[in-house]
């Protein structure tokens, strides 16, 4: 007899005595118990024989994974690009090198005796939704209200400024330059190793198989060292939670570059700064930098070096006169170097 059959004589079964009273609900789970384990039986010899080849897939890639980086054709590949190799690990270290801190500091003394004592929340009522407890001592949190937070989300960089200490003077708009500077080269840097990667992979032409399953591989296999980084953006945090723990809402301001190139603009106009020497360092914009690079017809302007003859050549900007230094963001204190004679020349004049 099948086991469909039996199962469906004994439903039947356990049906009638169930109408009559004469069964127990824990029978009726036995009988489900011992369904699936008939389905399971049945099934098996399927689910054995599919995890079979499947294992036997896995190890025949395996195999020719094995095959192909020893083959003479992999390694003469390897050695023609082998200086392609050497400078995208030279510019994985560059970028650890870049600082990767890009929150707004503020000189205030409130709070910096909060390390001395020690807060809870001890009401009674509010032990369910710790979810919603405010968040204190974190620098880019404001805890605020429901208005402030929603008008936050329609004029952000002004609530910004207001509310988180960047105010209108020179030293803001000198630290707001940093962390464009060094956001805008972390980004470019990190970029350029992604394009440089997939240069490598589209020149070196692996077998379709490896780059779908040993992509990972391959790179350790050429000797290229990923470098396991991004852009540290701090999120700026207007945040209302109600009296009762009851709800929250918030907005969050992303520091990036597009955020803080806007910061910049705003506070050089709040002091009426484009006028003034100092100032015009903080005007160094993404748009600026892109007109120095066309201006010096993306060459280094120590080396020689140019995007004509490197097409993934890594050009930056660079301060003939370092900003330390007193010098400015301006066109003619500005050119383009790449990043082996920027990092060499770093704050010297030459």
């Amino acid at each position: 007899m099948e086991i469909a059959e039996l199962l469906s004589i004994l439903w039947y079964s356990i049906n009638i005595l169930r109408l009559k009273g004469n069964i127990h609900m824990w029978l009726i789970y036995l009988f489900l118990i011992f369904v699936v384990i008939a389905l399971f039986l049945k099934i098996l010899p399927f689910i054995l024989i599919a995890l079979c080849l499947f294992l036997i897939y896995g190890i025949s890639l395996h195999i020719r994974k094995i095959r192909y980086f020893k083959s003479p054709g992999f390694l003469e590949q390897k050695q023609k690009i082998a200086d392609t190799i050497i400078e995208f690990n030279e510019i994985s270290e560059y970028v650890k090198d870049i600082p990767n801190k890009n929150q707004f500091i503020v000189k205030d003394i409130t709070g910096k005796h909060a390390h001395l004592a020690h807060f809870e929340n001890t009401s009674q009522h509010d032990y369910k939704r710790d979810k919603h407890k405010k968040t204190l001592n974190q620098s880019n949190v404001y805890s605020t209200s429901l208005q402030v937070v929603r008008r936050a989300s329609e004029e952000p960089i002004q609530y910004l400024c207001k509310y988180f200490g960047i105010t209108a003077t020179e030293e803001s708009l000198k630290q707001l330059e940093e962390i464009g500077e060094n956001i805008s080269r972390m980004e470019n840097t990190i970029d350029n190793l992604y394009q440089r990667e997939e240069q490598i992979k589209n020149d070196f032409n692996p077998p379709k198989f490896i780059l779908k399953y040993f992509s990972k591989d391959l790179m350790k296999e050429l000797d290229i060292h990923l470098p396991d980084i991004k852009v540290d953006y701090t999120s700026y945090i207007f945040e209302y939670v109600s009296a009762g723990g009851n709800s929250s809402q918030k907005t969050t301001i992303l520091f990036n570059g597009e955020t803080v190139e806007a910061t910049a603009e705003y506070i050089a106009k709040k002091i009426k700064s484009k006028q003034t020497a100092q100032a015009q360092r903080s005007l160094m914009t993404n748009k600026l930098r892109t007109q120095i690079k066309e201006r010096d017809h993306y060459t280094c302007q120590i080396c020689a070096a140019s995007t004509a003859e490197q097409s993934l050549l890594l050009l930056e900007i660079d301060h003939i006169v370092p900003v330390s230094k007193g010098g400015l963001s301006t066109p003619d204190n500005l050119q383009t170097l790449c990043w082996k004679c920027n990092r060499s020349k770093s704050n010297k004049i030459l």
